[in-house]
Protein backbone atom coordinates (compact mmCIF):
# COMPACT_ATOMS: atom_id res chain seq x y z
CA UNK A 1 0.00 0.00 0.00
CA UNK A 2 3.11 2.40 0.55
CA UNK A 3 5.44 1.28 -1.97
CA UNK A 4 4.67 -0.09 -5.74
CA UNK A 5 0.71 -0.34 -6.66
CA UNK A 6 0.47 -3.88 -7.08
CA UNK A 7 -3.63 -3.69 -7.31
CA UNK A 8 -3.07 -4.93 -11.12
CA UNK A 9 -0.53 -7.65 -10.48
CA UNK A 10 -3.61 -10.34 -9.26
CA UNK A 11 -4.84 -13.53 -11.18
CA UNK A 12 -8.29 -13.60 -11.87
CA UNK A 13 -8.79 -16.88 -10.80
CA UNK A 14 -7.70 -16.27 -7.10
CA UNK A 15 -9.36 -12.67 -7.01
CA UNK A 16 -12.63 -12.76 -4.14
CA UNK A 17 -15.02 -10.26 -4.15
CA UNK A 18 -17.08 -9.61 -0.94
CA UNK A 19 -19.88 -7.06 -0.34
CA UNK A 20 -20.71 -5.75 2.97
CA UNK A 21 -23.31 -3.26 3.91
CA UNK A 22 -22.17 -0.40 5.52
CA UNK A 23 -24.15 3.02 6.73
CA UNK A 24 -23.26 4.96 3.29
CA UNK A 25 -24.27 1.65 1.16
CA UNK A 26 -22.41 -0.86 0.95
CA UNK A 27 -18.57 -1.93 0.51
CA UNK A 28 -16.45 -4.15 -1.74
CA UNK A 29 -13.77 -5.80 -0.26
CA UNK A 30 -11.41 -7.20 -3.00
CA UNK A 31 -9.04 -9.94 -2.19
CA UNK A 32 -6.41 -10.95 -4.77
CA UNK A 33 -2.83 -12.75 -5.10
CA UNK A 34 0.00 -11.00 -6.76
CA UNK A 35 1.09 -12.24 -9.74
CA UNK A 36 4.79 -12.38 -8.13
CA UNK A 37 4.12 -14.04 -5.38
CA UNK A 38 5.29 -12.71 -2.38
CA UNK A 39 7.95 -9.86 -2.01
CA UNK A 40 10.03 -9.13 0.56
CA UNK A 41 8.47 -6.42 2.65
CA UNK A 42 4.91 -6.96 1.34
CA UNK A 43 2.21 -9.26 1.44
CA UNK A 44 1.96 -12.23 -1.32
CA UNK A 45 -1.93 -11.25 -1.12
CA UNK A 46 -3.58 -7.30 -1.74
CA UNK A 47 -7.02 -6.39 0.18
CA UNK A 48 -8.41 -3.46 -1.36
CA UNK A 49 -11.61 -2.03 0.05
CA UNK A 50 -14.03 0.09 -2.16
CA UNK A 51 -16.58 2.03 -0.41
CA UNK A 52 -20.05 2.71 -2.37
CA UNK A 53 -21.56 5.91 -1.06
CA UNK A 54 -25.53 5.85 -2.51
CA UNK A 55 -27.19 9.04 -1.87
CA UNK A 56 -31.04 9.57 -1.34
CA UNK A 57 -32.46 6.10 -0.95
CA UNK A 58 -34.69 4.87 1.83
CA UNK A 59 -33.38 1.84 4.08
CA UNK A 60 -35.34 -0.40 2.65
CA UNK A 61 -33.99 0.75 -0.96
CA UNK A 62 -30.44 0.53 0.07
CA UNK A 63 -30.89 -3.29 1.06
CA UNK A 64 -32.01 -3.69 -2.41
CA UNK A 65 -29.11 -2.00 -4.19
CA UNK A 66 -26.90 -4.23 -1.58
CA UNK A 67 -29.00 -7.44 -2.69
CA UNK A 68 -28.07 -6.27 -6.47
CA UNK A 69 -24.69 -6.38 -5.58
CA UNK A 70 -24.18 -9.12 -3.95
CA UNK A 71 -25.65 -11.22 -7.07
CA UNK A 72 -23.45 -9.00 -9.47
CA UNK A 73 -20.13 -9.96 -7.23
CA UNK A 74 -21.60 -13.57 -7.09
CA UNK A 75 -21.97 -14.42 -10.57
CA UNK A 76 -19.06 -14.12 -13.35
CA UNK A 77 -21.14 -13.04 -16.70
CA UNK A 78 -18.19 -12.92 -18.53
CA UNK A 79 -16.97 -16.65 -17.49
CA UNK A 80 -20.23 -18.17 -17.72
CA UNK A 81 -21.01 -16.99 -21.16
CA UNK A 82 -17.17 -17.56 -22.23
CA UNK A 83 -18.17 -21.45 -20.97
CA UNK A 84 -21.52 -21.39 -22.82
CA UNK A 85 -20.25 -20.16 -26.08
CA UNK A 86 -17.16 -22.62 -26.45
CA UNK A 87 -19.33 -25.45 -25.36
CA UNK A 88 -22.50 -24.55 -28.04
CA UNK A 89 -19.14 -24.11 -30.70
CA UNK A 90 -17.77 -27.39 -29.43
CA UNK A 91 -21.41 -28.92 -29.78
CA UNK A 92 -22.20 -27.59 -32.99
CA UNK A 93 -18.22 -29.23 -34.27
CA UNK A 94 -19.32 -32.47 -33.38
CA UNK A 95 -23.53 -32.39 -34.29
CA UNK A 96 -22.10 -30.73 -38.16
CA UNK A 97 -19.29 -33.00 -39.05
CA UNK A 98 -21.16 -33.95 -41.87
CA UNK A 99 -21.06 -30.17 -42.88
CA UNK A 100 -17.89 -28.48 -45.57
CA UNK A 101 -15.74 -27.16 -43.13
CA UNK A 102 -16.22 -23.77 -43.62
CA UNK A 103 -19.56 -23.63 -43.57
CA UNK A 104 -18.65 -26.14 -40.13
CA UNK A 105 -16.28 -23.33 -38.38
CA UNK A 106 -19.30 -20.22 -39.28
CA UNK A 107 -22.02 -22.00 -38.24
CA UNK A 108 -20.02 -22.56 -34.71
CA UNK A 109 -18.81 -19.54 -34.63
CA UNK A 110 -22.36 -18.28 -34.78
CA UNK A 111 -23.72 -20.36 -32.39
CA UNK A 112 -21.13 -20.09 -29.73
CA UNK A 113 -21.49 -16.07 -30.23
CA UNK A 114 -24.98 -16.18 -29.88
CA UNK A 115 -25.32 -18.37 -26.62
CA UNK A 116 -22.57 -16.43 -24.89
CA UNK A 117 -24.68 -13.32 -24.85
CA UNK A 118 -27.88 -15.14 -24.57
CA UNK A 119 -26.16 -16.61 -21.15
CA UNK A 120 -25.77 -12.65 -20.99
CA UNK A 121 -28.72 -11.72 -20.88
CA UNK A 122 -29.96 -14.48 -19.07
CA UNK A 123 -27.44 -13.41 -15.78
CA UNK A 124 -29.04 -9.91 -16.01
CA UNK A 125 -32.36 -11.00 -16.35
CA UNK A 126 -32.19 -13.28 -13.18
CA UNK A 127 -30.71 -10.60 -11.02
CA UNK A 128 -32.41 -8.57 -8.68
CA UNK A 129 -34.38 -6.20 -10.24
CA UNK A 130 -34.10 -2.48 -9.32
CA UNK A 131 -36.78 0.50 -9.19
CA UNK A 132 -35.82 3.73 -11.65
CA UNK A 133 -35.28 5.81 -8.22
CA UNK A 134 -32.79 3.14 -7.00
CA UNK A 135 -30.92 2.87 -10.59
CA UNK A 136 -30.41 6.62 -10.71
CA UNK A 137 -29.44 6.76 -7.17
CA UNK A 138 -26.83 3.73 -8.10
CA UNK A 139 -25.59 5.86 -11.29
CA UNK A 140 -24.77 8.64 -8.77
CA UNK A 141 -23.30 6.71 -6.54
CA UNK A 142 -19.44 7.93 -5.21
CA UNK A 143 -16.98 5.28 -5.16
CA UNK A 144 -13.83 6.17 -2.61
CA UNK A 145 -11.00 3.47 -3.03
CA UNK A 146 -8.97 2.82 0.46
CA UNK A 147 -6.16 1.06 -1.54
CA UNK A 148 -3.81 4.18 -0.95
CA UNK A 149 -3.38 6.36 1.84
CA UNK A 150 -3.70 9.44 1.89
CA UNK A 151 -1.39 12.08 3.44
CA UNK A 152 -2.34 11.99 7.33
CA UNK A 153 -2.91 16.15 7.24
CA UNK A 154 -5.28 16.33 4.14
CA UNK A 155 -9.10 16.46 4.77
CA UNK A 156 -9.61 13.49 2.65
CA UNK A 157 -7.82 11.67 5.69
CA UNK A 158 -10.03 13.19 7.95
CA UNK A 159 -13.06 12.33 5.76
CA UNK A 160 -11.95 8.78 6.37
CA UNK A 161 -11.23 9.08 9.93
CA UNK A 162 -15.16 10.17 10.50
CA UNK A 163 -16.77 7.04 8.44
CA UNK A 164 -14.64 4.81 9.99
CA UNK A 165 -15.62 6.22 13.40
CA UNK A 166 -19.61 6.14 12.20
CA UNK A 167 -19.12 2.68 10.93
CA UNK A 168 -17.73 1.68 14.32
CA UNK A 169 -20.88 2.42 15.87
CA UNK A 170 -23.03 1.64 12.88
CA UNK A 171 -25.44 -1.29 15.32
CA UNK A 172 -26.08 1.47 17.65
CA UNK A 173 -27.33 4.19 15.49
CA UNK A 174 -31.00 4.31 14.68
CA UNK A 175 -32.83 5.10 10.95
CA UNK A 176 -32.59 8.87 11.54
CA UNK A 177 -29.29 8.93 13.00
CA UNK A 178 -28.19 6.88 10.18
CA UNK A 179 -29.42 9.45 7.34
CA UNK A 180 -27.90 12.28 9.63
CA UNK A 181 -24.48 10.60 9.44
CA UNK A 182 -25.02 10.41 5.70
CA UNK A 183 -25.85 13.41 4.90
CA UNK A 184 -22.61 14.95 7.07
CA UNK A 185 -20.66 12.54 4.77
CA UNK A 186 -22.42 13.83 1.69
CA UNK A 187 -21.29 17.65 3.18
CA UNK A 188 -18.00 16.14 3.78
CA UNK A 189 -17.09 14.95 0.33
CA UNK A 190 -18.74 18.35 -1.41
CA UNK A 191 -16.17 20.33 1.24
CA UNK A 192 -13.48 18.53 -0.03
CA UNK A 193 -14.15 18.74 -3.49
CA UNK A 194 -14.77 22.65 -3.64
CA UNK A 195 -11.35 22.47 -0.98
CA UNK A 196 -12.77 24.27 1.59
CA UNK A 197 -11.04 23.16 5.09
CA UNK A 198 -13.38 24.75 7.48
CA UNK A 199 -16.84 22.96 6.17
CA UNK A 200 -14.34 19.60 6.23
CA UNK A 201 -13.66 20.25 9.63
CA UNK A 202 -17.51 21.03 10.49
CA UNK A 203 -18.92 18.11 9.00
CA UNK A 204 -16.41 15.36 10.09
CA UNK A 205 -16.95 17.32 13.50
CA UNK A 206 -20.25 16.92 13.70
CA UNK A 207 -19.81 13.02 12.01
CA UNK A 208 -17.53 12.08 15.40
CA UNK A 209 -19.96 14.03 17.75
CA UNK A 210 -22.63 11.91 16.25
CA UNK A 211 -20.19 8.69 16.82
CA UNK A 212 -19.65 9.72 20.45
CA UNK A 213 -23.49 10.28 21.66
CA UNK A 214 -24.27 6.91 19.80
CA UNK A 215 -21.35 4.90 21.79
CA UNK A 216 -22.73 6.17 24.88
CA UNK A 217 -26.89 5.18 24.03
CA UNK A 218 -27.22 1.28 24.98
CA UNK A 219 -27.75 -0.95 21.61
CA UNK A 220 -31.20 -1.36 20.27
CA UNK A 221 -33.58 -4.10 21.19
CA UNK A 222 -32.82 -7.58 18.66
CA UNK A 223 -36.15 -8.67 17.39
CA UNK A 224 -37.62 -11.57 18.17
CA UNK A 225 -38.51 -13.13 14.52
CA UNK A 226 -39.77 -16.31 16.03
CA UNK A 227 -42.40 -13.88 18.23
CA UNK A 228 -43.11 -11.82 15.10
Amino acid sequence: MHGHDRSTDRTHEDRRDEIRPTVWGYSTWTTARCLHGAVAGAPDRIVQRTDVLVPGLTPRELDRVRRHAEWHASVDGVRLGLVAGAATAIAAVLVGHALEPVALVLVAAVLGVSAALLTRVLLHVAGPRLSRVERRALRDAVEIRRVRIAPPTSAGMRVLVAMSAVESVSARLDEREAAIARELLWAALDAVRRDDVADVDHATGAMLRLTVRAARSPLPPVRDEHRG
